[in-house]
């Protein structure tokens, strides 16, 4: 297919793919259930009713929300860090952001009842990307094989204190074990709310600075002729991307490589302006994840795989792919 066809009709492939994904999500699980019978089901407040609307759909909600939130923080930190590895999961902000959800969870079930799992999130996933970009640095660049080690590093750090402190208090806090490879058991309406907010309220700064992005992508030095104060954008887009990740986190824990593959398969639909490839990155982040999730509670029935799982045999051939193909120069 030619270049110019696909990327003028990839953004109403990857939307129709998108709400048919929403329905097979819907149809699929231990139960299978015939779509006839979903929209049905809409007006019959019966078993079913429960299991799809209360149960299967504010589940596939979150898989949606978290897969296009890390797809569009994945995009942005490849675009202000001008290299095409760079994921929250790979530079230490997930397992930052699952560290300090933990932390809050052990301190409010040992010590003292009320405290923030999105602030802790936030602070360590901040933490985490800060301690990682800092050890790559070199001479005032970042390469890409420094990154990638240092971002190794810190993960491991982080992971591994997560585990020490679930085994502080395996009573207490058997459940943050959902923060080591992530899940979407257990999500109510609730629950989606602030990673909602956070993740629309960032894809949409990120699309109202699309023009600022594509400058940035050009290079710093072009961006700066152009009057871009490239620092303050790229410090704002680390913050708020932070904030997201440390929502998702809070909610369903670690969960990688989505940031990393996602975008790329979006450029391939809808080319390199980000005012479209985040667009495309939204949708397909979307949809990767609540199909990751479809398997990981279907593949195996009644027994559930953390959804990192799941992603991870998925993702890990794919960037492996991306490195054979020099995408990662």
């Amino acid at each position: 297919m030619n270049k110019n066809v696909l990327f003028k009709y990839g953004r109403i492939i990857v939307l129709v793919i998108f709400l048919l994904s929403i329905i097979f999500n819907l149809s699929f699980g231990s139960v299978k259930i015939p779509i006839s019978e979903i929209f049905k089901s809409i007006s019959n407040q019966n078993q079913i009713h429960y299991l799809i609307w209360k149960l299967r759909f504010p589940r596939i909600l979150m898989g949606i929300i978290s897969g296009a939130g890390l797809a569009i923080v994945g995009s942005v930190f490849q675009t202000i860090m001008k290299n095409p590895l760079v994921d929250p999961y790979l530079i230490g902000t997930s397992a930052g952001a699952g560290f300090g959800a933990v932390l809050a969870i052990y301190i409010a079930a040992s010590f003292y009842k009320y405290f923030s799992i999105t602030f802790f999130s936030f602070f360590f996933s901040f933490l985490a990307s800060f301690l990682t970009i800092l050890l790559a640095r070199k001479k005032g660049i970042i390469p890409i094989t420094h990154l990638i080690l240092s971002g190794v590093l810190i993960s491991t750090t982080f992971s591994s204190g997560t585990i020490l402190l679930i085994n502080f208090s395996r009573r207490n806090i058997t459940n943050a074990y959902v923060w080591l490879f992530g899940s979407l058991s257990g999500i109510t309406f609730k629950d989606l709310i602030i990673p909602a907010i956070s993740v629309i309220g960032f894809f949409i700064f990120s699309i109202l600075k699309s023009k600022e992005l594509d400058i940035i992508a050009l290079g710093e030095e072009e961006a700066k002729i152009l009057g871009v104060e490239v620092e303050r954008e790229k410090w704002i887009f680390y913050l708020l991307g932070s904030f997201v990740i440390s929502t998702i986190v809070s909610k369903v824990g670690i969960i990688g490589f989505v940031g990393l593959i996602i975008p790329h398969a979006a450029r391939i639909l809808t080319g390199s302006k980000h005012k479209l490839s985040l667009f495309g990155s939204f949708l397909l982040g979307g949809i990767f994840l609540s199909l990751a999730d479809t398997i990981s509670r279907t593949i195996v029935s009644p027994i559930e795989i953390p959804i990192g799982v799941i992603t991870s045999f998925i993702g890990a051939p794919l960037m492996f792919i991306l490195l054979k193909r020099g995408v990662a120069k």
